[in-house]
């Protein structure tokens, strides 16, 4: 949400309501750590759940595995497990 003022290079902000926030880090070494930001926002706390086991759910079932595919290429001189 921003507010209005004189000054039209200067925007406050103000953030009204509740947010969930968790960060997940999986694997050990270089090439297969991820580390994944997940965060619900809502007017309510209740609300902020809500959007938050969304996402989750989202990213458990579509982009977990999506992610976890994803191979460094040949140029980066690494075979293509995918």
């Amino acid at each position: 949400m921003t507010h209005e003022t004189d000054d039209p290079d200067r925007i406050e902000r103000t953030d009204i309501g509740a947010s969930v926030e968790a960060r997940l880090k999986r694997g050990t070494g270089t090439r297969d750590e991820e580390t994944i930001k997940i965060k619900g926002k809502g007017e309510t706390a209740e609300e902020a759940a809500d959007e938050f086991e969304y996402l989750l759910e989202k990213y458990e079932s579509e982009y977990s595995d999506r992610c976890r595919n994803i191979q460094p290429s040949a140029d980066d001189g690494e075979a293509d497990d995918a």
